[in-house]
């Protein structure tokens, strides 16, 4: 795969506005890729290296690495910092004889992968539980990676949301945390009387703990759902739990992961994923 670092180091020609144009026109000194537009949607690209002093060079070689044939220009325009997102896209949009994609940036500017490897990004597996919906750590995540806080980090984010609406049972005393989910049965944090019945409390630790603490004594199935205690992980993940003394990287099986406060803020969990890919390095 090759997939220049910045833009910077990637010059753009448009042979079809410019009736002067030779290939061997002077370079600048930054200058490692050249893309020769043929037309605004075709081009061919090349590697090229310089010799000289100053800011412009002398070409001394050029090599094609893709002819137009094989080059596929994506028409909406990108953010082309977000490095994950574009080889994701570029594996997606590479096939029969396409090779190489190049990209505009929002900011006019171009990048492009060819030979494109996803075998590159790390996939990092995002456990959360909903509702109340959206699932915030899962929100915060996403949002954050589509504005490209993450994109050099070449993550590969997977979601997994527990949907605690799966454990609504009109037959049985259904005691769910909080309120503010919605769901249909009683919430832990507003209980005006003791409950009866089959009583199944579908929480976390804490929230046996505090069942415990309020009703001493009365019997109840718990069903826990807090990830850090469910997860049996694969590869690199994050989480979030409600216990701070909990909080932090971690080790499951040999996995590492990072667990986040349960009502941490966008600015946390984004340190927290960068936390992540410190310890991965």
């Amino acid at each position: 795969m090759i997939f220049p670092s910045h833009c910077r180091l990637i010059g753009v020609a448009d042979k079809y506005a410019r009736k002067d144009y030779r290939p061997e026109d002077i370079i600048y000194f930054s200058s490692e890729y050249v893309l020769v537009f043929e037309a605004p949607d075709r081009c061919d690209v090349y590697e090229v290296s310089s010799e000289g002093e100053g800011f412009l060079r002398d070409r001394k070689s050029m090599r094609k690495i893709a002819g137009a044939g094989e080059t596929l220009v994506y028409g909406p325009p990108m953010d082309i910092t977000n490095r994950a997102h574009m080889i994701k896209k570029a594996a997606e949009l590479c096939k029969n004889n396409i090779n190489t994609v190049v990209f505009r940036g929002v900011d006019r500017h171009y990048n492009f992968v060819h030979r494109p490897d996803p075998s590159v990004l790390t996939q990092v597996d995002v456990f959360d539980i909903a509702p109340p919906w959206p699932a915030w750590l899962v929100y915060n995540i996403q949002r954050q990676d589509e504005a490209g806080m993450y994109g050099e980090l070449l993550f590969d984010f997977k979601y997994h949301v527990t949907d605690l609406k799966n454990f609504e049972d009109p037959k049985r005393t259904i005691i769910f945390p909080c309120r503010a989910s919605g769901l249909d049965g009683l919430f832990l944090d507003s209980l005006d009387a003791e409950p009866e019945g089959d009583i199944r409390l579908v929480g976390c630790n804490t929230s046996k703990l505090v069942f415990e603490a309020k009703y001493p004594g009365k019997r109840f199935e718990h069903v826990n759902v807090c990830p850090l205690t469910n997860v049996q992980p694969a590869r690199p993940f994050i989480l979030r739990c409600c216990q701070s003394e909990k909080l932090g990287l971690k080790e499951i099986n040999g996995v590492k992961g990072v667990v986040v406060h349960w009502g941490a803020n966008p600015r946390e969990i984004f340190e927290a994923v960068r936390l992540l890919s410190s310890s991965l390095a």
